[in-house]
């Protein structure tokens, strides 16, 4: 894993002056970045408060739900905020499930994983056309003739890295196609990652000699077990249930899925506490350090947070400074 401590994650529903406060902790105990989920807030305008109140820290997105807005807007979003933070801005970029996608948005996006890659080429296009002055993209699915509107060439900003999340293999394959990172959910299992993922991932990147990307793991850090297996009831839904699938659990799963459709998600989650909770990325505020040993060895970065759902902002924010302070009691890898 990479030097120092887990990163960590601001909780969904942090208000701007509540983030200040923590990414300024944060980076004071010495955590490798600060994320922003895309759960409730505007997730670049968290980000700009986390550059606002920090000093050397990276901070990006984990992630952004890609397909809400055009790529031509995320990437003047990310640009502005790379030349805030003098280049410590990471873009995390997500397809968002579809259901989601719609309910949230008012939205839809059909074949998201050649999209994501034709997003990710735009942004990137952008980019290029910043750096220029001038530029245009014509992609399968987007088309931005005039991404510069005001001209005039900025060289001297770092472009923004592009990681990009994944549940299911497909994706991963896209994310080692165009990404240079990769986001791994909560909602995983040791034998998904490394024989589900991985592979995918590498398979991705070898297609389009490219370097397989490193992969970031997001983990869930909860208060009980009954809250740790409420979030990851959100995370039981048909899109995922292939890292159940892969662990022979099937039929709970659909279980699961039954009982939180019919709106049964306490009862959903007594399930998933009793099958399958201690297989995924997800833990106790005291065991935090077990935690840790678990699941480093098997990605390059680690991203803790807690969870967004079942709790109220109060708790969130109350936890989240309780997190900090789990990590500031791990050793600082070397």
């Amino acid at each position: 894993m990479r030097s120092g401590r887990p990163g960590v994650m601001l909780p969904g529903a942090v208000r701007p002056a509540d983030a200040k406060e923590l990414a300024r902790a944060a980076e004071r105990v010495g955590c490798d970045a600060i994320w922003v989920l895309d759960t409730r807030r505007e997730p670049y305008l968290v980000a700009a408060a986390a550059l606002d109140a920090t000093d050397a820290i990276e901070v990006g997105t984990n992630v952004a739900a890609a397909f809400a807005r055009s790529p031509a807007l995320t990437a003047a979003a990310a640009w502005d905020l790379s030349i805030w933070s003098g280049g410590r801005f990471t873009l995390g970029l997500g397809s968002q499930v579809g259901p989601t996608l719609r309910a949230r948005f008012g939205v839809t996006a059909d074949h998201p994983g050649p999209r994501m890659r034709d997003y990710v080429s735009a942004v990137r296009s952008c980019f290029d056309a910043y750096v220029s002055g001038q530029g245009k993209y014509r992609g399968t699915f987007y088309e931005i003739p005039q991404p510069v509107f005001q001209p005039g060439a900025e060289p001297d900003i770092r472009r923004p890295p592009i990681f990009v999340a994944a549940v299911n293999p497909y994706m991963a394959s896209i994310a080692g196609s165009c990404a240079d990172g990769f986001a791994a959910h909560s909602f995983i299992t040791e034998r998904y990652l490394t024989e589900v993922l991985r592979p995918a991932l590498a398979h991705g990147a070898k297609d389009a000699n490219r370097t397989i990307p490193a992969v970031l793991l997001h983990l869930v850090v909860a208060p009980n077990r009954e809250a740790a297996a409420l979030q990851m009831s959100v995370y039981t839904v048909p899109s995922y249930r292939r890292v159940l699938d892969h662990e022979g659990l099937s039929g709970v799963a659909d279980q699961v899925i039954t009982l939180c459709k019919a709106g049964h998600r306490t009862n959903a989650a007594i399930v998933i506490e009793e099958r399958y909770l201690d297989l995924l990325g997800v833990g106790l505020l005291e065991d935090v350090p077990r935690l840790v040993a678990r699941w480093a060895p098997l990605c390059d970065r680690l991203c803790l947070s807690v969870p967004w759902f079942g709790l109220d902002a109060g708790d969130q924010l109350s936890l989240a400074h309780d997190l900090l302070d789990a990590i500031e009691s791990l050793p600082i890898v070397t």
